[in-house]
């Protein structure tokens, strides 16, 4: 009798056992999968400023990957390129008194969206040129009352239109735009809010001799003007409408 209680608290003390082990492996189990969603959230989406108008579904390109300039080309030759790559930011910097250079996209678009963000420094000014011709404004801003707009205030069409209202962030703010270009009609949001609303420019802003583009052209690349004061962009994206992207 003694020999069998004996047996029987033994298979009890190593079922006890195998429970344990097996919640423990368990509660590992359930805990890597709640790290596992938590990197596929934090990889698959990042946190765009602008929620609403943040690329989403298929058929955005990423003019800057996040590691390197592939897919770029700085001007002007005479001077030393002044961007570069710092922590998934592409960064044009250069010492003050100095010039920078600006950088185009070997692909060329038509009609399209784009979404970028970037950050302005104290008195900065910058731009971005859709199609090489056709420049949004990047201004450091912040405060200048919207009952007085201009025309080469952030967010604006340089020289040509004023955006409607000022909704520039504060320095040392990151900010967002989201436009189209359809035909010859920009459409720009600055931090979420529409600024300018189906604006047909009549004319180029400037046009680079190294772009290779006409007053007009239907087709042209994304540059970034990085030769004014330094600046810093990041989720470069765009998303032709229509016909694909061209190569140049």
């Amino acid at each position: 009798m003694q020999r069998y209680v004996k047996y029987f608290l033994l298979i009890g003390t190593l079922s006890l056992s195998a429970a344990i082990v097996l919640a423990a492996e368990g509660k590992k189990k359930e805990a890597g999968e709640k790290q596992g969603n938590r990197v596929a959230v934090a990889t698959t989406r990042p946190a765009y400023l602008d929620k609403e108008h943040a690329p989403r579904g298929k058929g955005w390109v990423k003019l800057f990957n996040g590691r390197n300039l592939k897919g770029w080309k700085s001007f002007p030759d005479d001077r030393p390129n002044s961007w570069k790559v710092e922590k998934d930011i592409l960064v044009s910097d250069f010492k003050e008194g100095e010039h920078g250079t600006n950088i185009f996209s070997e692909e060329k678009f038509g009609d399209f969206e784009i979404y970028y963000e970037y950050l302005v420094p104290k008195n900065g000014n910058s731009g971005v040129f859709l199609r090489g011709q056709y420049e949004i404004q990047i201004q450091a801003d912040h405060g200048v009352p919207s009952d007085k707009p201009r025309d080469w205030g952030n967010g604006g069409i340089y020289g040509q239109k004023a955006p409607s209202k000022n909704v520039s962030k504060p320095d040392g703010e990151w900010q967002s735009v989201y436009a189209t270009m359809i035909g010859k009609k920009i459409t720009v949001f600055l931090n979420g809010e529409k600024i300018i609303d189906n604006y047909e420019p009549p004319r180029a802003t400037h046009l680079y001799g190294e772009l290779k583009v006409k007053d007009g052209d239907p087709t042209g690349p994304i540059l970034l003007q990085g030769d004014h004061k330094p600046i810093k962009f990041r989720y470069v994206m765009v998303k032709p409408v229509g016909k694909p992207a061209e190569k140049k």
